[in-house]
C-alpha cells in the first residue's frame, strides 16, 4: 500500500511538471508568434512582402534571441572584470577624500560578507591621518575599559572639554577603567634650538612650556582619579599608539613629524586576534612604560 501511494505520488509529480513545461512552452511560442507578426507586421509597412516580412521578422528574432544568450554568458564576466579594476582604484588612491571612501568599502565588505575574510584574522585599515579616523577613535575609547595612550604632549586628547577624549573620559569616571598615558618629558635631550626650528618654533623653550602646561593638566587627572595614570619619557619619539582593549590606532612619528602629526601622518586601525604587529607594538608601550618616571 505504501509503494502504491509513493508510485502514486511520484505520477502526480511527473503529471505536473509535465503540464508545467507545456503550458511553458504554449506560452513562449504564442510570445514568438506575436513578436515575429509585430516584426513583421512592421517590415511590411516599410514595403516589403508578406513573406519577406515574415521571414524577416523570424530572422531578427532569432537574431536577438541569440545575442541575449550570448551577452548573458558575457556580462557577468564583464561585470567581475570592471569590479576589479574598480577596487583596484579605490584601494590604491592616495587622496584624502578617497581615503575614506575606501575605507568605506572596506567596512561595507567586511560587515556585510564577513567570510570573505576568514583566512585573514588581522585587518588593517588605514586613514589619511588621525582627523581622518577621529570617530573610530572616540567609539573605540567610549567602550574600552584598559586604554593606554603613548604620545608626544596629549593636550589632543584630555586638555580641556574641546579635545577629542576629554569629554567621554568624564562620563568612564567612577567605572571599571583604566588609562595609562605616556607622554614626552620636557627635559628630554632631544628637545634643542635645532629641532624648534625644524619645527617652526622661536626656540626650544617654548615647546617646553607647552610641553609642561599639558604635562600640568594630565598630572591633575592622575591626582584625581587613581586609574588615570601618567609617565613621561625621555625617548625620541617614534610612534603615536592609541590603544582601547583589543583594537588599535597607530602612527609614525618619522613620518608627518612633530606637532603637526595629526595632520600629516597617516594612520592605520588593527585588531588585536592573529595580528603580531599589535602584540609587537603593545609590548612596546609595555616595556617603555616599565622604564618611564611620574611626573615631578
Amino acid at each position: 500500500m505504501l509503494y502504491y501511494d509513493y508510485q502514486f505520488k511520484r505520477y502526480q509529480t511527473q503529471e505536473v511538471l509535465m503540464t508545467s513545461n507545456v503550458v511553458d512552452g504554449i506560452i513562449a511560442s504564442m510570445l514568438f508568434a506575436l513578436l515575429s507578426t509585430g516584426v513583421g507586421l512592421i517590415f511590411q509597412a516599410l514595403g516589403f512582402s508578406s513573406q519577406e516580412a515574415l521571414f524577416a521578422g523570424v530572422s531578427t528574432l532569432l537574431f536577438l534571441l541569440m545575442l541575449f544568450l550570448s551577452g548573458r554568458n558575457l556580462y557577468p564576466k564583464y561585470k567581475r572584470k570592471l569590479t576589479l579594476r574598480l577596487v583596484e582604484a579605490v584601494l590604491n588612491s592616495k587622496a584624502v577624500e578617497d581615503v575614506a571612501f575606501r575605507n568605506h568599502v572596506i567596512t561595507k565588505v567586511l560587515h556585510d560578507h564577513p567570510s570573505i575574510v576568514s583566512n585573514q584574522n588581522c585587518p588593517i585599515r588605514e586613514f589619511a591621518n588621525q582627523v581622518a579616523c577621529e570617530a573610530e577613535i572616540c567609539e573605540a575609547f567610549r567602550t574600552a575599559r584598559k586604554v593606554k595612550i603613548l604620545t608626544i604632549r596629549g593636550e589632543k586628547y584630555f586638555l580641556s572639554s574641546r579635545s577629542l577624549l576629554y569629554d567621554l573620559y568624564l562620563a568612564k569616571r567612577g567605572k571599571d577603567a583604566t588609562v595609562d598615558m605616556l607622554v614626552l618629558s620636557p627635559n628630554a635631550d632631544h628637545i634643542t634650538e635645532a629641532l624648534a626650528r625644524k619645527l617652526g618654533h622661536d626656540d626650544a623653550g617654548y615647546i617646553k612650556t607647552k610641553m609642561r602646561i599639558a604635562l600640568q593638566n594630565l598630572r591633575h587627572l592622575s591626582e584625581t582619579n587613581d586609574k588615570f595614570k601618567v609617565k613621561c619619557y625621555s625617548e625620541t619619539p617614534n610612534f603615536k599608539i592609541l590603544l582601547f582593549d583589543d583594537v588599535m590606532f597607530v602612527s609614525s612619528f618619522g613620518e608627518g613629524g612633530g606637532p603637526k602629526n595629526d595632520q600629516n601622518a597617516r594612520m592605520w586601525q588593527m585588531t588585536r586576534e592573529g595580528n603580531p604587529i599589535f602584540i609587537g607594538l603593545e609590548k612596546h608601550f609595555d616595556k617603555l612604560w616599565e622604564c618611564s618616571v611620574p611626573p615631578q
